[in-house]
């Protein structure tokens, strides 16, 4: 049985106005399904402090639903499974023990492992597995420059862009400033080219071979003229640079340490045990 939305919900609303009802025998219920009732205050718990009205109604309806959904699937598995399917003890005790043992780990780990992964840890992990770091795409640097087609001095930005020193960068980021769409200098920094290749008006279908005889590219659309400048390329299957895969080296040897950590631990503790005659194994 489950009373009407308005009950609900005012019953609901009184309860979060308050500070906290707790189930008691005083609560008319809101819903029942075979003996078990919910109650006001089960609801009012599941919704945030200061949520209005209309958001209550909805979260309290939902919240009914979804109990007695709950409730009548709980009472079917209880009729249809043995005493013995049942029995969930020996699960509890052994999610138990291996929650207990994560947090212990989770915990010294937090206090004891180092987690600075130093350059020259970096640069020999990565020297060591070149083969591992391929690259699946083409990668550049260069520059990047998006304007509208009625945009002035294009002899002169075209120029900048294709020598690309440093004197010329500075005129295109003043020059950008106050005409261009999009620009982007990134030679400093490798990207990879199908980044870029999406921004631009044409298809490139072998962008290797295309980058290796093209470094200063420019094309138009109805509405926009692009300049894309190469100032290095480095084709898919090379190894990637070393800033590119850094992340993932830095990660593959925490956890390295991670486990050797856990190794360590593992054998501490069995060893102090052994010292202590803390454990017997019977043949």
């Amino acid at each position: 049985m489950i009373r009407s939305l308005p009950v609900i919900i005012t019953l609901v609303l009184l309860t979060t106005g308050c500070s906290i009802l707790e189930n008691n025998n005083h609560e008319d219920p809101v819903a029942r399904v075979f003996e078990r009732y919910l109650y006001p205050s089960d609801i009012s718990d599941a919704i945030p402090v200061g949520t209005t009205s209309q958001d209550s109604a909805v979260l309290a309806k939902r919240y009914v639903d979804t109990w007695v959904k709950d409730q009548l699937m709980l009472h079917r598995a209880e009729q249809a499974l043995t005493d013995e399917q049942k029995d969930f003890e020996k699960q509890i005790a052994e999610y138990h023990k291996s929650l207990l043992i994560f947090s212990y780990r989770q915990k010294l780990l937090q206090l004891k492992l180092d987690t600075i992964v130093r350059n020259s840890e970096l640069e020999s992990y990565y020297q060591e597995n070149t083969n591992n770091f391929l690259l699946g795409q083409s990668v550049i640097k260069g520059t990047f420059i998006k304007v509208s087609l009625s945009a002035p001095r294009i002899d002169e930005l075209r120029g900048w862009s294709r020598s690309n020193g440093e004197d010329d960068l500075d005129q295109i980021e003043k020059y950008c400033i106050s005409y261009a769409e999009k620009f982007s200098d990134f030679n400093d920094t490798w990207v990879y080219f199908s980044s870029i290749k999406m921004q631009l008006p044409m298809k490139i279908s072998q962008p290797s071979r295309y980058l290796r005889y093209n470094r200063n590219i420019e094309t138009t659309d109805s509405l926009y003229r692009y300049f894309l400048h190469v100032s290095e390329h480095l084709p898919e299957s090379e190894v990637a640079p070393i800033e590119m895969v850094a992340d993932d080296i830095t990660n593959i040897l925490l956890n390295k340490r991670k486990i050797e950590f856990f190794q360590d631990l593992e054998y501490r503790v069995y060893n102090d045990g052994v010292t202590r005659n803390q454990f017997e194994i019977y043949q």
